[in-house]
């Protein structure tokens, strides 16, 4: 009988990154990663790991006598692949799950992302200076719609679109606020001077004046490899005292502004209080389908 330490090698690297994406589930740390709607795949991918580890098993001990004969550069070839391996696996037990914060947003464009989001559609606004009209449903705006949804059907997201005009306040909470920030880029002389609500931490950019700063969220379409950044420029005194990472939400005026040569929508807040990171900081798109 003979023991394989290749293949007990193989089966620790199997076993190991079960265990490792297991407990990504386990501590409700995979969401820090993907968009929780590809969960079912990565608990498929954890199983799939773990029957490849039981075949794996089974090859570590053979009864044949025949002797191979390996060369030692093909085993440095096979260290060395097994350290590239094994890196991600000890780097995932290791170092805790972060989340992103301002530093990743500078690092994925900041302002400068935001500023392309959102020129076009005010150049136009701008340009013509006259409001988007829109019929409205006599219906009031129904919140169930999007309780616990990532999906919707097109009749639904129509509907929660145009009830958004007639709204006294622009609520941006995490269910409706992909739909809305949307909305508001796209048609933004309907919004110019309406009250607005929502939460972000703080990001700031060097050329900045000393009342500004960045209400950001991460949007995250698949994983945290794809994601963005969305939120809205705000003014108010308070901002120098602030600093980055802070969690507020605020409450303010819709207006226009200039800055670096492009115009931008702006907050100008009215009420805000600094509050903690909330448990799922990210925004995920919502899945519009065509009813049958």
């Amino acid at each position: 009988m003979k023991v394989h330490f290749q293949q007990v090698v193989k089966a620790i690297i199997l076993l190991a990154f079960s265990a490792m994406i297991a407990s990504l589930h386990v501590t409700d740390n995979i969401q820090k990663f993907i968009n929780p709607k590809y969960e079912y795949l990565s608990i498929t991918a954890s199983l799939l790991f773990f029957m490849l580890f039981i075949v794996q098993v089974t090859r570590i001990l053979s009864f044949s006598a025949v002797k191979h004969h390996h060369c030692s550069h093909d085993h440095e070839i096979k260290l060395f692949s097994y350290i590239i391996i094994l890196l991600p696996i000890i780097s995932g037990f290791v170092f805790p799950a972060q989340l992103m914060d301002a530093a990743m947003a500078e690092k994925k464009g900041g302002v400068l992302m935001l500023a392309k989001q959102q020129q076009a559609k005010i150049e136009d606004y701008l340009t013509t200076n006259e409001p988007i009209v829109e019929n409205i449903y006599d219906a009031e705006p129904d919140p169930g719609l999007l309780e616990g949804k990532q999906e919707m059907t097109k009749q639904e997201y129509d509907t929660l679109k145009k009830q958004l005009v007639a709204k006294p306040i622009i609520q941006m909470t995490d269910k409706d606020y992909t739909i809305y920030y949307e909305d508001i880029n796209n048609n933004l002389s309907t919004y110019i001077g309406r009250k607005i609500q929502l939460k972000g931490f703080i990001l700031k950019e060097e050329d900045f004046a000393e009342n500004q700063l960045v209400l950001s969220r991460f949007f995250i379409t698949h994983c945290i490899a794809d994601a963005s950044i969305v939120g809205f420029l705000a003014e108010f005194p308070e901002a120098i005292s602030l600093q980055e990472d802070t969690w507020l939400e605020a409450i303010g005026t819709l207006a226009i502004t200039e800055l670096n040569g492009s115009y931008l929508p702006v907050i100008k807040i009215e009420e805000w209080v600094q509050i903690e990171e909330p448990q799922t900081p990210y925004l995920y798109p919502i899945d519009i389908f065509l009813s049958p």
